[in-house]
């Protein structure tokens, strides 16, 4: 079956988002304790974690956003221990600047730069990294983040919107993510293929059906698809 694009999951797939998280969510703390002490004389940032969770379960129709699950949260904050609107801006951008200083697995930049000479590449993501900031939108022709999209992965809703309008059939594109069920099972559940990257030598979950390709890295993604027969289309961008 043919292969005309390759659209990315980001967060541990193109980086490790674990310690990304930590300095992301440290560096808004250090924002609150410098700026709003009031706010982190009161809460631990376990506590800041544990309000953010129950704002999801507020506004369940909002799970897709995390950027508006973080902003509610704060904006509570405010409230509560009474600091201005501005102190849920101020917050959050301490937040998301961190959120972008991602370390690229080292193949990314190589895989990419070799993938981008022959296919179309697209992203589809849950998080809330901007690849403007990284430094790596120029190799992606669309990129859809959950917030957009109105849905979160493994909702098939989020795979057919980054292809509609694409002139690709879903089939011809191949979904490259870490996560079994939200990456994996989502996109073969929304007709496209699916290869596992599996950085980190993880075993498969036993109730879900094996994946047919697993890669380690974005580099081992060249010889694998030249072997399905794939190319670019001929309507790319």
């Amino acid at each position: 079956m043919v292969v005309r694009a390759v659209c990315f999951d980001l967060d541990n797939t193109l980086w490790d988002v674990r310690p990304v998280i930590r300095r992301a969510e440290q560096a808004m703390y250090d924002l609150l304790a410098t700026r709003y002490p009031r706010v982190v004389a009161a809460l631990t940032a376990e506590d800041l974690r544990e309000a953010r969770v129950r704002i999801a379960e507020t506004f369940p129709q909002m799970r897709h956003d995390f950027t508006f699950l973080r902003q509610q949260a704060l904006r509570d904050h405010a409230r509560d221990f009474g600091y201005p609107e501005i102190m849920v801006e101020e917050a959050f951008a301490a937040f998301i600047r961190a959120r972008n200083q991602v370390e690229l697995y080292p193949d990314v930049r190589p895989g990419l730069d070799l993938l981008f000479a022959q296919y179309r590449l697209f992203t589809v993501t849950n998080g809330n990294a901007d690849l403007e900031q990284i430094g790596l939108a120029h190799y992606f022709e669309r990129m859809l983040a959950a917030r957009q999209a109105g849905a979160l992965k493994p909702d098939p809703a989020i795979f057919r919107q980054v292809v509609a309008g694409s002139g690709l059939a879903l089939h011809e594109v191949v979904y490259v993510g870490d996560d079994p069920e939200l990456d994996v099972e989502g996109a073969r559940r929304a007709g496209m293929q699916a290869i596992w990257m599996n950085r980190d030598d993880a075993r498969w979950p036993s109730g879900l059906e094996q994946p047919v390709h697993m890669v380690r890295s974005v580099v081992d993604l060249i010889p694998l698809l030249s072997a399905l027969g794939s190319r670019r289309s001929a309507g790319s961008a």
